[in-house]
């Protein structure tokens, strides 16, 4: 409570009147939370005369997630080991709804944390900020400029100030929220068509050109146009997906991984009439983004491949963890080969590099007329 003596109970000066209005008015117009509570601290200090103010906002775990202060030199704080904790008279004020009012801080037994360095003050004001039964915040002041006590005309000024910041604030929370709200879903529609229309659309010309590069009469000069074209349109499809992953910052690699083999496998159907099927576990533990983008790449170049050669009416993806290692399986039904007659190409050496860079490897069975099974294995 106070061990201030208890003063008469004056009704607040014309002045002291205006000044509130003023102030919260300003708070009021304001709508970032920031400018909120440092302006919260200046205006408070003002209202009652105040050397130093601040106001801490607490955390989930007893303590304080900020403290902006008001008064003290940049010097002043950057001497203190460290900004108050919510220990003390303020660990008091976040677990109590009522204001406490004290002569002489150091004096009291609740005071305490201090840290090295923390400039002198002695007397004291902290009054909660409440909305509904939560605790939004504490107003702090100490040591009036005139070296008087704090007054309980200044805990009721401050106590107006207190109940009219807490409007500010939830209004201000409300404006982050909205303006938080409405980047997120603009980002997500932008997200959300460069993912189902410019990609889908590159790929499918991707695939397009392989098809003709494969059907074409041999002619060196347009089969390297067409490789390079190829090329090209895979660093787009890279690009804007790595624009995508930045447009989603925080969604984990085993989203991003399922929206890419959704993608991929989209692409192929766009392209092929062969049946795929896709076996895609969840939860995994091992998935980075190099290996995402390893795992991707490879489903793309195994399914263009049997658009290219397999003639196959039924594709199997499957990609599993177990016993500490990812194993990516690509099965068709196609017309198959003998691996040991198979030149190689350009896109199996890819693949096995790939593999090779994260300590994995990749095998290919396959016999004539029994289609062929690919299948990427990267421990742990």
């Amino acid at each position: 409570m106070t061990n201030v003596p208890t003063m008469p109970n004056n009704p607040p000066s014309r002045g002291e009147i205006d000044a509130l209005s003023e102030a919260i008015g300003a708070i009021t117009s304001e709508l970032s939370l920031d400018r909120v509570l440092r302006r919260l601290a200046e205006i408070a200090a003002h209202l009652v005369n105040a050397r130093y103010a601040a106001l801490g906002v607490p955390d989930d775990k007893g303590g304080l997630q900020n403290f902006f202060t008001y008064g003290m030199t940049e010097k002043q704080i950057a001497r203190m080991d460290h900004l108050p904790r919510g220990l003390g008279l303020l660990g008091v004020l976040l677990v109590r709804p009522e204001a406490i009012r004290l002569v002489d801080m150091r004096q009291d037994e609740r005071s305490a944390g201090f840290c090295a360095n923390h400039p002198h003050m002695q007397s004291f004001l902290g009054v909660p900020i409440m909305s509904k039964g939560k605790h939004l915040g504490n107003l702090y002041l100490s040591d009036r400029k005139d070296d008087q006590p704090f007054t309980e005309e200044d805990e009721r000024l401050i106590g107006l100030l207190a109940g009219h910041a807490a409007i500010a604030i939830e209004n201000a929370n409300l404006s982050d929220q909205l303006r938080r709200l409405a980047v997120i879903e603009e980002r997500d529609r932008i997200a959300m068509e460069l993912h189902d229309g410019i990609i889908q659309s590159i790929y499918a010309i991707g695939i397009k050109l392989e098809i003709a590069r494969s059907t074409m009469v041999e002619n060196p000069a347009l089969d390297s146009q067409i490789v390079g074209a190829t090329q090209d349109l895979n660093h787009v499809i890279e690009d804007l997906r790595r624009y995508i992953r930045d447009l989603n910052v925080g969604v984990d690699n085993s989203v991003s991984l399922q929206d890419q083999l959704r993608e991929i496998a989209e692409g192929f159907s766009s392209v092929s009439q062969a049946r795929l099927v896709m076996g895609i576990a969840r939860g995994f533990t091992l998935l980075t983004e190099e290996r995402v983008h390893t795992i991707t790449q490879i489903v793309r170049e195994t399914l263009s491949n049997i658009v290219r050669h397999a003639h196959a009416t039924e594709v199997y993806i499957d990609l599993h963890e177990a016993n500490g290692v990812l194993t990516l399986s690509i099965s068709d039904d196609g017309q198959g080969f003998e691996p040991a007659q198979l030149s190689q190409g350009r896109g199996l050496n890819n693949m096995r590099r790939r593999a090779e860079q994260l300590g994995g490897s990749v095998q290919i069975e396959s016999k004539p007329g029994h289609g062929t099974t690919i299948t990427l294995k990267l421990p742990q």
